[in-house]
């Protein structure tokens, strides 16, 4: 049987048989006894994620990433966005996911989940989507959401962050784990 797995969420190989080995692009992020720092650009407004429309962020989602590797069209991002919200890749924790505005429009956004679906055992929240509209790339937002995501999980006692990387994660986005200290955990 194989599993369809869309990116962040997609972040393994598209198809993935179950019960095959993970491939090693788990990133982790230790949240115990650290200190991390704020939101790095204050032209940013974080907000909810449900502050944002469905078909908002929809359209965000199918313009962040190159064509083919996430929806092949609005449709189909409305249907992964729509399956997000249903809970289908998780249970959506509220409180570290958000939007990014930029004057007074939705520009990015992070999804987190309590527990990766994909990762039999490992534990704590996991980021199952970053993506930034291409007009706001270079101003912060992904560092933004990312950051938002850390400290929400750090001030609730969370252990540790993590999240895989994969086909359609940005050299940016891989730079802002880096910089952060995500690093593989396997």
């Amino acid at each position: 049987m194989l599993q369809h797995v869309p990116p962040l969420r997609r972040s393994l190989p598209v198809l993935l048989s179950i019960g095959s080995p993970m491939p090693k692009d788990l990133l982790t992020l230790p949240l115990v006894d650290r200190q991390f720092p704020g939101a790095s650009s204050s032209h940013v407004a974080l907000g909810p994620l449900a502050a944002a429309s469905a078909d908002d962020l929809a359209d965000l989602y199918l313009v962040s990433y190159p064509s083919g590797v996430a929806a092949a069209d609005l449709a189909d991002a409305q249907q992964e966005i729509a399956a997000t919200f249903r809970g289908e890749f998780g249970i959506l924790r509220a409180d570290a996911s958000a939007t990014a505005w930029i004057d007074h429009h939705p520009v990015g956004a992070v999804m987190v989940v309590e527990r990766s679906i994909w990762d039999e055992g490992l534990e704590g929240p996991f980021i199952i989507d970053l993506f930034v509209s291409p007009q706001a790339r270079g101003r912060g937002v992904g560092r933004s959401l990312v950051q938002h995501a850390v400290q929400i999980c750090a001030l609730a006692g969370d252990a540790a962050l993590s999240l895989r990387i994969g086909v359609g994660t940005s050299p940016a986005a891989l730079a802002i784990y880096a910089s952060l200290g995500f690093a593989n955990s396997d």
